[in-house]
């Protein structure tokens, strides 16, 4: 399996020398990517819940700072050498989908075609309202945008004719470095979400699912593979998880990667028995020191003894 990590970039440890010096090392100890999340603002919370946190609101020091998936990859892709650079996730539909596709295109000609595309479809009412993006129409926009993407990395012009983008003979260059575009991850756990990633992704790229989870997802992803005449043997699956070192075992209703060296290992076995081909960890406590560590238990200790 490969296997990334989340950077911090909100609060108050979201700064360019502790996004260098956690990339950095990332890179150094041959991890094969970082990620980083998205929010392009902060509104007050009327009606939409932070899945992240039991009180379903967002961390008042991600009001003060808040860095852009494009500002911090494109920022890290000359400090790093072999790392890949992905968003986890890039909230598409809360974007113009033509100004998305030439800025992964030239992120991924900068970091010599080293770009993660990670999209997802967005959960925050509020910020789409803010933005002037119908919250409602989301999962549609995510749809038309990959369209647009695809279409615009082909070779030549690109005409489209979509619901809310239409265009003819248009040309964005350069191209993507990776041919014929950057891996796409479809983030999400929904029905929608596996129609997606089998419609337009390359990897699904779902939130913290346990093994047996994914166990009982996979005839639904098949289905869906099938139904868009794609192989399921080559289709990849990449979660997102909670990664925590501790003294103890995992306690109840904790990820199965919350515990003791061994215990992350057996999870890990039982995540590849699963089907499971890369995945992207996310430490809980955000500050640069956890980051740290975390990188070094999981290559010192974990690591080896799944190779």
């Amino acid at each position: 399996m490969k296997y990334g990590i989340s950077l911090i970039v909100r609060g108050a440890d979201a700064t360019p020398a502790k996004l260098t010096n956690a990339a950095e090392r990332a890179d150094a100890a041959g991890l094969d990517a970082v990620w980083v999340s998205d929010h392009l603002m902060i509104p007050k919370q009327t009606v939409s819940r932070y899945p992240g946190r039991a009180d379903g609101q967002m961390p008042d020091a991600w009001k003060t700072t808040y860095y852009q998936p494009f500002s911090v990859l494109n920022y890290l892709a000359a400090k790093t050498k072999h790392v890949r650079l992905g968003q986890s996730i890039l909230v598409l539909p809360m974007r113009n989908p033509i100004e998305v596709a030439a800025q992964i295109a030239e992120m991924d000609q900068l970091s010599g075609g080293r770009v993660n595309f990670g999209v997802g479809v967005g959960w925050f009412a509020e910020e789409f309202a803010a933005l002037g993006y119908p919250f409602k129409q989301r999962g549609a926009r995510t749809d038309e945008g990959l369209a647009i993407c695809k279409a615009l990395w082909q070779d030549g012009p690109a005409t489209f004719e979509g619901r809310f983008f239409q265009f003819e003979n248009a040309h964005v260059g350069p191209k993507p470095a990776q041919r014929p575009h950057p891996p796409i991850y479809v983030g999400g756990n929904s029905d929608a979400a596996v129609r997606r990633a089998a419609k337009y992704g390359d990897v699904w790229h779902p939130l913290k699912p346990t093994p047996e989870q994914l166990v009982a997802d996979r005839p639904r992803l098949h289905a869906a593979l099938e139904a868009e005449g794609r192989s399921v043997n080559d289709f990849q699956i990449a979660p997102k998880l909670a990664l925590t070192f501790q003294d103890g075992p995992p306690a109840d209703g904790q990820a199965p990667t919350q515990g003791r060296p061994q215990d992350i290992i057996d999870a890990l076995q039982r995540y590849r028995d699963a089907g499971v081909t890369e995945i992207c960890f996310d430490v809980a406590t955000e500050t640069e020191a956890e980051v740290l560590d975390t990188i070094e238990h999981f290559v010192q200790e974990v690591r080896p003894k799944l190779e």
